[in-house]
């Protein structure tokens, strides 16, 4: 009998775990947060500071070249982590104050933490 369970064999054939060892999502999530510094330059209501879009911008465009490199077991726990930092520092302003760039940025790194954190909890527990 094979020590591997039924659900990470079948997470393993499926689409979000060839998406999860690719580099896109962190890359077009590191665009984004790029995309976004003008509002967050001007400060615009819920946007982030305009320092800290650039940090995000520049830790999943750097995650993303972890998966690049073949590295997706380091990619995924980079951006589960820096996920679920930006959505503690972020969320709630963004669901008080709704605008576009904001939540648009909120669903994003929400799409990254599906992803990756899948990757995550199958690489660290095996499940």
């Amino acid at each position: 009998m094979s020590n591997i369970s039924q659900s990470v064999l079948e997470y393993q054939r499926s689409h979000l775990y060839r998406l999860a060892a690719s580099p896109y999502p962190e890359w077009s999530l590191s665009a984004l947060c790029a995309a976004s510094l003008p509002a967050a330059a001007r400060s615009a209501p819920a946007m982030p500071h305009l320092g800290v879009m650039m940090g995000f911008s520049a830790v999943f465009a750097g995650s993303g070249y972890m998966k690049y490199m073949n590295d997706a077991e380091n990619g995924s726990g980079t951006t589960t982590s820096w996920s679920l930092l930006y959505l503690f520092l972020n969320l709630k302003r963004t669901i008080q104050q709704p605008k576009p760039m904001p939540s648009l940025l909120a669903a994003g790194v929400m799409a990254n933490l599906v992803i990756s954190g899948r990757k995550t909890i199958e690489y660290q527990f095996g499940v």
